[in-house]
């Protein structure tokens, strides 16, 4: 999916959200990946197609953690540029014990009257609000298709994949690429 935010701070910013099932591994993950600089130290002939954007990575699940992505020099006479990342992984820093289950926080939440990890009532309808947008859209275009005979097409992928050619697609329009994740705080 493609989303844009109408407002002045998020215009012209696009959010891409990618989901499946029987995807390589499970993870579940936030990046942001910031525009490229107008004036870039490294640009030379050398270095010309070795940039990779800054990024922060911000991974929910497993092993979670915060992960910043930049280039940097590498030592030496040549101007040899290389992405590299700095992370803070939270069970690297307070130990494994220290994360718990989350169905488990979310239950000893509930039970302390804790409600920073619940969702108020007008958030969950606003929620299903847009997901219903979502279905009522697609059953429109059903509709269509179904007039003229066709059927909607809806996008296969196999197993072990990160997806349809399609989701791909989407962002190749606009220069764009799926990132794969940064597995146990590192590339």
């Amino acid at each position: 999916w493609k989303l844009e935010i109408d407002n002045w701070r998020g215009n012209g910013v696009p959010f891409y959200i990618r989901t499946g099932k029987a995807l390589p591994t499970k993870v579940t993950e936030v990046n942001v990946m910031f525009r490229r600089p107008p004036l870039m130290y490294f640009d030379s002939r050398e270095t010309r197609g070795q940039k990779v954007r800054n990024s922060i990575t911000l991974r929910i699940q497993p092993d979670e953690s915060i992960i910043l992505g930049f280039d940097a020099k590498r030592p030496g006479p040549q101007l040899d540029v290389e992405q590299v990342s700095m992370d803070f992984v939270y069970g690297r820093a307070f130990g494994n014990s220290a994360i718990s289950d989350a169905y488990e926080r979310l239950l000893l939440d509930a039970m302390l009257g804790d409600s920073t990890l619940f969702i108020r009532r007008d958030e969950t309808e606003l929620a299903w609000d847009r997901v219903t947008n979502v279905l009522d859209g697609w059953e429109i275009q059903e509709e269509i298709m179904r007039k003229r005979g066709k059927t909607l097409p809806l996008p296969q992928y196999e197993a072990g994949t990160w997806g349809p050619l399609e989701s791909d697609d989407l962002l190749a329009r606009d220069g764009h690429h799926w990132r794969e994740p940064i597995l146990n705080g590192s590339k």
